[in-house]
C-alpha cells in the first residue's frame, strides 16, 4: 500500500473511533427512549460523521486497490468487500442501513423517527468498531495477500484437440440423426 494511502486510512480510523466513542456515550443507556433536540441532533450528526469517515477510508482503499473512485457511499462498500477488507455481511449492513440513514439525515428527505435512529446508532457503534478492526487487519497483511483474485477456471484436456472445456461444464451434444442422412 502506498504510504500516503495507509496514512490516510489510519487517520480516518482514528477519527472514526473517536466519533464512535462519542456516539456510544450518547446512546449507551438502553433505557433512553427520548432525548432533547440537542442530543438528538448530536446523535444524528455523529451517525453522519461516522458513515462519511468510513466512505472516505473506502475511497483511499479503492485508490490503493486500483479501483476508480467510488461514485456513491454504497459503491464504496462494494469496493472494500471486493478487496476483502471487510466481510460481505458487514459491508451489506453498511450498504443497506447506514448509508441510507446518513442520506436521510443529510438531505432531510423525511422526518426521522427518533427511536429508529437511536436503535440504528446503537448498532452502528458495534459495526463501526468491527469495520475498524477488519480494515486494520487488512492493512497488516503482506502486500500480495490483499490483492483481489478472480476465481480460476480450470480446464481439462479431452481426446479431441481444441475441445477443452471448463471442468464440470456440461458436454454439448449435437443432435444425432438415426438412420440414413438425407443428402
Amino acid at each position: 500500500m502506498v504510504d500516503l494511502d495507509r496514512a490516510t486510512v489510519e487517520r480516518k480510523l482514528v477519527l472514526l473511533l473517536g466519533y464512535v466513542d462519542e456516539l456510544e456515550s450518547l446512546v449507551g443507556d438502553s433505557r433512553r427512549r427520548s432525548s432533547g433536540n440537542v442530543v438528538r441532533r448530536a446523535i444524528e450528526r455523529l451517525v453522519q460523521l461516522i458513515v462519511e469517515t468510513l466512505m472516505d477510508a473506502n475511497g483511499a482503499l479503492a485508490a490503493d486497490g486500483g479501483f476508480a473512485p467510488p461514485a456513491s457511499g454504497r459503491e464504496s462498500f462494494d469496493v472494500v468487500e471486493r478487496l476483502r477488507a471487510v466481510s460481505p455481511e458487514l459491508a451489506q449492513r453498511f450498504r443497506a442501513s447506514y448509508v441510507g440513514l446518513r442520506n436521510r439525515i443529510v438531505h432531510e428527505y423525511e422526518t426521522l423517527d427518533e427511536v429508529m435512529v437511536l436503535r440504528a446508532a446503537r448498532r452502528l457503534v458495534g459495526d463501526a468498531r468491527a469495520y475498524a478492526s477488519a480494515v486494520r487487519s487488512f492493512l497488516s497483511r503482506p502486500p500480495g495477500a490483499s490483492a483481489v483474485r478472480e476465481p480460476r477456471v480450470r480446464y481439462r484436456k479431452t481426446s479431441r484437440p481444441g475441445s477443452n472445456r471448463p471442468v464440470g461444464a456440461p458436454r454439448s451434444r449435437a443432435p444425432q440423426v438415426r438412420g440414413k442422412c438425407a443428402r
